[in-house]
């Protein structure tokens, strides 16, 4: 039972560990400005190296979580450009709709205008036919034509006859009030459906004025983030560059090395002054010499031309290979290798006394163009101390 509890206890603390992952001990962000101006600082000190990369940490997360909010804010900017240009569109083909009501309203009304004028001449010709009828049925023509028929059914002929005229005008009338009724009834309903599109057009209007708002805000804000982002790369930077003069001052390496070789092994000797024979030879990523070296091309080929065949490998191989080596025992022609924090990434020969002959560069970008960048020697104090990872024998 004690040891299942002391399992769980366990397993709890891994899972705090990981949890903590990338939580810096300092809160930068009330003050990031005054870490900017204290960590790029060309006159930076060893005692503010730890806070100033943990503040460099702290600014590669925060750099790299803006940088995805820029891409979350353009993805946002694309999603309303586009409702914006669908509401444009929306906009167009109502107004064009409207246009055409408008163009069918006008017509309508122009044609019962056009009935309105012919109901009143029908009305005043009806009028006048009346009154004319009249006319006739007062007088002694209407009684001369009807009686002048040859027979009764041609005198019911003739009274119907003139019925007839008068019934054909009043409904000739009455269909053209109907025609225009139906006329009305059509204007009306292209009114109404003028009016629900105009409502939809004001409607839709809003939209757009609320889309073009919240475009010109998101164009705001994402050019606010990039501003901060670019701060923030340039920021970067500077503290990178001050902490990489930090370090070369506190790394003072020379060419002109006196000092000779140091207690060891023969075969150990051989291979440091084989090393010191490079002295000033340019440094070059991944060339094992005999001409330009990397850290451990220098090694690799120092070796082997004291007669100890080893194989070219990274830093970060050697520091794996041979026996492993205290600090106590070094002696001259042992291997020391190096971790800034991130994994071993460079290596050195121990030549004694506390010196050891290195290649110093700057890694891949560097390419035999620099001669401060070279075989050189250095002394196994202070930064380089705190850097080292550890000590191996090659031979």
């Amino acid at each position: 039972m004690k040891r299942k509890s002391i399992f769980i206890c366990l397993i709890f603390a891994l899972v705090f560990s990981f949890s903590v992952t990338n939580v810096h001990a300092t809160n930068f962000s009330k003050d990031e400005d005054k870490y900017i101006k204290l960590c790029s600082s060309s006159n930076l000190t060893k005692d503010k190296e730890s806070v100033c990369r943990e503040f460099n940490d702290y600014l590669k997360d925060k750099n790299s979580s803006i940088a995805q909010d820029i891409n979350d804010q353009q993805d946002d900017l694309k999603d309303t450009k586009n409702t914006l240009k669908s509401l444009n569109k929306k906009i167009d083909k109502l107004e064009d709709h409207i246009t055409k009501l408008e163009k069918e309203i006008d017509y309508v009304q122009k044609n019962i205008s056009k009935l309105q004028v012919q109901i009143k001449k029908k009305n005043t010709l009806i009028g006048k036919r009346m009154y004319s009828m009249q006319d006739v049925y007062n007088s002694d023509a209407f009684i001369t034509y009807v009686f002048r028929a040859q027979s009764i059914k041609d005198i019911f002929s003739r009274i119907a006859s003139l019925n007839q005229l008068t019934d054909y005008e009043e409904e000739f009338a009455k269909g053209l009030k109907e025609d225009r009724n139906d006329l009305k009834k059509q204007e009306e309903t292209l009114s109404d459906s003028q009016a629900a599109l105009t409502r939809e057009k004001r409607k839709t209007k809003k939209l757009q004025q609320k889309a073009v708002k919240l475009k010109a805000a998101q164009e705001l804000k994402l050019a606010k983030t990039k501003d901060e982002k670019t701060k923030l790369t340039a920021a970067q930077a500077k503290i990178d560059a001050a902490l990489d003069a930090m370090i070369a001052r506190d790394q003072t390496s020379t060419v002109n090395y006196t000092g000779g070789v140091g207690k060891g092994s023969e075969v150990g000797k051989e291979i440091c002054k084989k090393a010191l024979s490079k002295l000033g030879k340019r440094y070059w990523w991944s060339k094992t010499g005999p001409d330009y070296f990397d850290c451990s091309g220098l090694v690799y080929w120092a070796h082997n031309a004291a007669g100890v065949p080893i194989s070219r490998q990274s830093a970060a191989g050697y520091s794996q290979s041979g026996v492993p080596v205290s600090k106590a025992s070094l002696s001259a022609g042992d291997i020391i290798t190096f971790s800034y924090g991130s994994g071993v990434a460079h290596v050195g020969i121990y030549l004694g006394n506390g010196y050891f002959v290195h290649a110093s560069g700057k890694g891949s970008g560097t390419v035999g163009q620099d001669p401060n960048q070279c075989v050189k020697v250095a002394t196994l104090a202070g930064r380089w101390q705190g850097y080292v990872f550890n000590y191996r024998r090659l031979y």
